[in-house]
């Protein structure tokens, strides 16, 4: 009886280990980037400054930025806030810092007319889940993650960017769109 109560003590325990979550991150190398078109910068405040006002978004600092992800707006540059964490790693080129928030750089190819490689490497924590364990090691599954989103587009052409549009999860900051207007505009 004594052999059975162990056991069954043993596979409890050896279940309760092996059943708490573990949350999965992949830390990877970033190349550290500095920012040689300081005409990004103005974009860059625009951002935050509006970023800053949408509920879910305000204290987070990490953005990511998309360029030439678009074949037939090739200058077209995507942003997102991302808020407190990045959910993996894709084509990441590398990243910076601006008022104390950091924007990781993607894309197929870096522009070096925008910037330049450092000697510098960062480790980035990227996650894979949307739960979370807080610090009372209670678990949280975020089921609003795929529905909230903070976006702007921007034109990267001629040496200058243009903020084109701002969309957002949070109906309490004003969205507007001149994507399409510009293009017509500038082709015409």
């Amino acid at each position: 009886m004594r052999k059975i109560i162990i056991y069954i003590l043993f596979l409890i325990s050896y279940t309760n280990a092996y059943g708490q979550y573990k949350p999965k991150s992949e830390i990877l190398n970033i190349k550290e980037l500095k920012v040689v078109n300081e005409d990004l910068f103005h974009v860059l405040d625009s951002i935050i400054d509006v970023k800053s006002k949408v509920t879910y978004f305000k204290d987070g600092t990490l953005f990511t930025m998309w360029f030439g992800i678009d074949s037939i707006k090739p200058d077209l540059v995507v942003i997102w806030a991302e808020g407190k964490k990045v959910v993996g790693a894709n084509h990441d080129l590398g990243l910076f810092d601006y008022k104390e928030n950091t924007f990781l750089v993607r894309g197929e190819n870096l522009d070096t007319t925008v910037f330049a490689k450092t000697d510098r490497t960062r480790k980035f924590d990227f996650t894979y889940s949307p739960i979370e364990v807080l610090k009372g090691k209670r678990i949280v599954f975020d089921l609003y993650a795929d529905d909230r989103f903070c976006t702007w587009t921007c034109r990267y052409r001629n040496g200058k960017f243009i903020l084109l549009s701002f969309e957002s999860s949070d109906s309490n900051v004003k969205s507007f769109d001149n994507t399409e207007l510009e293009y017509q505009e500038k082709e015409d």
